[in-house]
């Protein structure tokens, strides 16, 4: 019989996390899953300790890439290999409520929705924080929800959402550092006929220091790949969609400010990061900036029109946001 649901657990250097990940797992009040994980090149201990896991337990599979090529290869894979209805695509170093499939699948059964989406929190040392999510107690269409994704009112986290695996058939798995769950859950949403809601905290996203969200790598090319994956995505949806407020409001904040603020922090040499401000601050328009004032979203409304204006302005605007973000 096929599992109800594959969890997709990409693996790299994870064996710290990996044993205790695959046990609460296994503890899913939901019985009728498989554990699929990817191990991405590891150096560490976790091939033993997958392929341990995979030798006790008939529900846990384990796959090995000998060399490292990223999380959205190692979920790619897992994918591959994948025989669930669902997929629940999970970090090894978080955490999740024992009832989180159970409570997921029922509302795809209940709903005839292909994405659910649940309720999650930020755990950061001595302190939680809700994740910003709507709740809607119908469910909508996925074009209807790509339009929330756009208005950065739907979050981009693949791990607080159920997917229809059939949805994954046709979606490119996005090469790019950072954001490649955005990538992933726009193609997904747009490919969608219904998405639900559910207020249930059911996923804790575990930030800690050398998270790839809180380091300072270079992220220029993978947003670049984003913004087209997220491009392609809504193409196949409506083409119209890339000439409205909201494909412009995203690109502003995923690509154009985060991009500078990569440029001007990350580890670049003066020739590369005045040729990648140079180019995004070109793609930066007074529409664009305007958007954010109409939206009363004034925080990106200082960034963008600082952007705009006066590199140095921009950087001592950064430094400032920086400071405050540290005390």
């Amino acid at each position: 019989m096929s599992p109800v649901v594959s969890v997709i657990v990409p693996a790299y250097n994870a064996a710290e996390f990996l044993g205790g990940a695959i046990d609460r797992l296994l503890g899913q009040t939901l019985a009728e899953i498989e554990v699929i994980v990817v191990d991405d090149g590891s150096t560490d201990a976790t091939a033993v300790i997958g392929a341990r896991a995979a030798a006790a337990h008939a529900s846990v599979h384990y796959f090995r890439l000998e060399q490292n090529g990223g999380v959205a290869r190692a979920r790619a894979r897992a994918v591959a290999e994948s025989r669930g209805e669902f997929l629940w695509f999970v970090d090894c170093d978080d955490d999740w409520a024992l009832s989180a499939l159970e409570k997921l699948v029922a509302a795809a059964r209940s709903t005839g929705a292909d994405v659910v989406v649940c309720g999650a929190e930020y755990v950061y040392p001595g302190q939680r924080r809700r994740l910003t999510a709507p709740f809607l107690a119908d469910p909508i269409t996925g074009a209807a929800a790509f339009s929330l994704l756009l208005d950065g009112e739907l979050t981009g986290h693949l791990w607080n959402k159920l997917f229809r695996r059939s949805l994954a058939g046709e979606i490119e798995f996005t090469p790019a550092r950072v954001h490649s769950d955005l990538a992933m859950v726009a193609q997904l949403i747009a490919a969608a006929d219904r998405v639900a809601f559910i207020d249930d905290v059911l996923y804790f996203y575990v930030v800690r220091g050398g998270s790839i969200i809180r380091s300072g790598s270079r992220r220029a090319e993978s947003l670049l790949l984003v913004e087209q994956a997220v491009t392609n995505a809504a193409i196949t949806l409506d083409t119209r969609i890339i000439g409205s407020n909201s494909y412009g409001y995203f690109r502003l904040r995923y690509v154009l400010l985060s991009g500078l603020k990569d440029a001007l922090t990350g580890p670049y040499d003066a020739e590369e990061r005045d040729e990648i401000v140079a180019e995004l601050r070109s793609r930066l328009t007074w529409r664009l900036v305007l958007l954010t004032a109409r939206r009363g979203d004034w925080k990106r409304l200082a960034l963008a029109g600082t952007a705009k204006l006066s590199v140095p302005l921009h950087r001592r605007l950064l430094r400032l946001a920086a400071e405050q973000g540290a005390a």
